[in-house]
């Protein structure tokens, strides 16, 4: 009988052992489970609350979240661009400011200048053996030699001068005359129109330089007022 019992003990001992891991199993799937549960509510949840602020499109299934975008001025394509200079009309163009040009000026004959302008200080003159101004430039040449206008302008007179001898003056502005000194022939008279290059005449003596190299004397004026004439023609 004794051992008897004790079997049946030792049976219900081995049951107990085994539902007691059993329970332990099913309590600790149970935690598991509940765990999961949890986090995937929670990842639930998080999904919700964030397609809260996403919207998407019906076209490609993206998303642009919610956030504003700063608002940008965008530019319209100018109208002249892919234009050539000759498609765009004149008033688009820029306008250009023609100013009157002045003339052109050339040297009277091709000689070197033997003495220049002037005004101030003495120049030694070989005619009168002494020490005085020369209000113009002299240019050597042979006598006989063609004689051109400097520049355009129109013949205002022709007189013979006891120290220049025969002098032809011609205006080409309003302020500036111009004399060419020396002159033994001329080819144009009072009144004519000269063009830059014309031939005026030819060249002779000067009286008051008659000791020098032969020469013609070139004199210009501003208001009446002796100036350089290579500062105010640009001769050369």
């Amino acid at each position: 009988m004794d051992y008897e019992e004790e079997k049946r003990k030792g049976e219900i001992s081995k049951t107990s052992f085994v539902m007691i891991i059993v329970l332990c199993l099913l309590a600790i799937g149970a935690i598991s489970y509940l765990a999961i549960s949890g986090m995937n509510t929670k990842v639930k949840d998080d999904e919700k609350n964030s397609s809260k602020d996403k919207t998407y499109s019906s076209n490609d299934s993206s998303y642009n979240s919610n956030i504003s975008e700063p608002d940008f001025d965008i530019p319209e394509p100018s109208s002249s661009v892919g234009k050539t200079e000759s498609d765009i009309p004149y008033e688009d163009t820029q306008e250009i400011q023609i100013t009157e040009q002045k003339p052109g000026f050339m040297m009277p004959v091709d000689g070197n200048i033997s003495k220049a302008f002037s005004d101030t200080a003495l120049q030694y003159s070989a005619t009168y053996g002494d020490m005085r101004i020369h209000t113009g430039i002299d240019i050597l040449c042979k006598n006989g030699t063609d004689v051109k206008s400097a520049t355009d302008g129109t013949v205002i007179s022709s007189e013979e001068s006891a120290t220049l001898g025969r002098v032809l003056t011609v205006q080409y502005s309003d302020d500036f005359t111009i004399k060419y000194c020396g002159l033994e022939s001329l080819n144009v008279k009072e009144g004519d129109e000269v063009k830059c290059g014309t031939v005026i005449g030819t060249s002779g003596t000067v009286p008051g330089e008659a000791n020098d190299q032969p020469h013609i004397h070139i004199e210009v004026y501003e208001n009446d007022k002796a100036v350089s004439p290579l500062e105010v023609l640009g001769l050369n």
